[in-house]
């Protein structure tokens, strides 16, 4: 292969790219490429499930229930259209499974609607977007630095929609919304939705205050709660529609622990109505109905665990937390406990910014990601390593044992530890 497959791609992309097709070469027989699959297959399983500690918070392991549900012959199967008004014939049974999904992912995350055929929380923000604004609207939305996901911000969804994006007030200190700043904000901007949730949740937004001003606007409450969705479901951390937001959306995998796929959830029928006519037939056509059973399951089981997955989550990231800046790892919100979720957050600007954090201690099989704060130099790289601990809950990785990956932590980053050594001794921890 003499041309380059992506050459508008970052360099470190373009690099990797060419590497990996360089050792697959020109084969691309059935036979070759299925043993290379396989291989792949079971080694990223291998790598961040049996051999390695993922504390990627963007990520999870299904449970042995919802990882049998996944079927390929249902996924294959076109489904367009409401259950019952099917654009084609012979899919009953997957009527069934929407219903199902719907009434399961409602009744965890106490919604009278639930908008399941959404195929991430991307596509959910950007459905949610095309209903409620119009091309030239405003929205207001967490600084990316507070952790504002893309697909709030310009470069994401609200670009693809033609929206104006303004950056809500923010109180450091507080890390939320700046609630005196708030209603000047508000009035000036005349935002016609406000967004909340973030890519780093250490602790709950004041939703109540946040909904009581955007109502004195005439805004509509959005909150993306793509990563504290599991401890939605197990009524922890906060009920952020109870608590006075119109419309939710979240992603159903992360610490919801369900399958890759996103889901809008609304107490408000007329939103509902709006947003669903976004999703189908504004976004979707086919979409991928091998996520429903899964989806279902990983909400039932929710229900039926009554809030034990995410306390478990919650006491081993505030442990973790403890145990990092024990053995002397700058952990953020120090002095309001480090948590109140499965979130925790490192500063790593002494090694360089957290992406740098991030590679030297996957050298070491200690997995994870960088993120920015919001009181970091805007110029500089990311500056803090994100944490999540609802694999390592999932996983059976225990309080003594991420006592231990703690320890190892500081070793590579403060003390120099050959990361292949600790590579070693992850393995040994994980019994592989």
């Amino acid at each position: 292969m003499t041309q380059p497959l992506v050459p508008w791609a970052p360099p470190a992309a373009r690099a990797r790219i060419d590497e990996v097709a360089a050792e697959l070469g020109d084969d691309l027989s059935v036979a070759h490429v299925a043993k290379v699959a396989r291989a792949a297959i079971d080694g990223h399983e291998r790598r961040l499930g049996a051999e390695g500690i993922n504390l990627y918070a963007g990520t999870n392991s299904p449970s042995p229930l919802v990882r049998s549900l996944f079927d390929a012959g249902v996924a294959s199967r076109p489904s367009m259209g409401w259950p019952g008004a099917k654009a084609q014939t012979g899919l009953d049974d997957i009527d069934v499974l929407e219903v199902l999904a719907a009434r399961t992912v409602g009744a965890v995350m106490g919604a009278v609607h639930a908008e399941i055929r959404i195929q991430s929380a991307t596509f959910a923000n950007l459905a949610v977007f095309t209903a409620l604004a119009e091309p030239g609207d405003t929205i207001a939305v967490l600084p990316e630095a507070a952790g504002g996901h893309n697909s709030h911000h310009a470069t994401g969804s609200p670009g693809i929609r033609g929206l104006r994006v303004v950056d809500l007030p923010y109180d450091v200190a507080a890390r939320d919304v700046d609630l005196a700043a708030l209603p000047a904000f508000l009035a000036e901007h005349r935002p016609t939705v406000v967004v909340i949730g973030a890519s780093l949740m250490l602790f709950p937004h004041r939703v109540e205050a946040v909904r009581e001003a955007v109502d004195r606007a005439g805004a509509v409450l959005v909150f993306d709660a793509s990563h504290i969705a599991g401890l939605v479901a197990g009524r922890r951390f906060q009920r952020p529609l109870k608590q006075g937001a119109h419309v939710m959306t979240f992603s159903t995998y992360k610490s919801f622990g369900g399958p890759p796929g996103g889901a809008i959830v609304t107490d408000d029928a007329a939103l509902a109505e709006r947003i669903s006519d976004a999703v189908y037939p504004g976004m979707t056509a086919n979409y991928d109905p091998g996520r429903l059973a899964p989806l279902a399951a990983a909400a039932a089981e929710a229900i039926e665990d009554d809030g034990a997955y995410p306390d478990a989550c919650i006491a081993a990231a505030r442990s973790f937390a403890a145990d990092l800046a024990a053995a002397g790892l700058d952990v953020v919100a120090a002095d309001r406990g480090f948590t109140e979720s499965h979130h925790v957050a490192v500063d790593a600007s002494a090694f360089g910014g957290g992406a740098a954090a991030a590679v030297r201690l996957a050298e070491a099989g200690i997995y994870l990601s960088a993120i920015a704060l919001p009181d970091q130099d805007p110029a500089a790289p990311e500056a803090a390593l994100r944490i999540g601990t609802q694999e390592v809950t999932r996983r059976g990785v225990g309080t003594a044992g991420l006592r231990q990956v703690a320890r190892w932590c500081a070793d590579v980053l403060l003390h120099g530890a050959d990361p292949a050594t600790v590579k070693a001794k992850v393995r040994e921890l994980r019994g592989a």
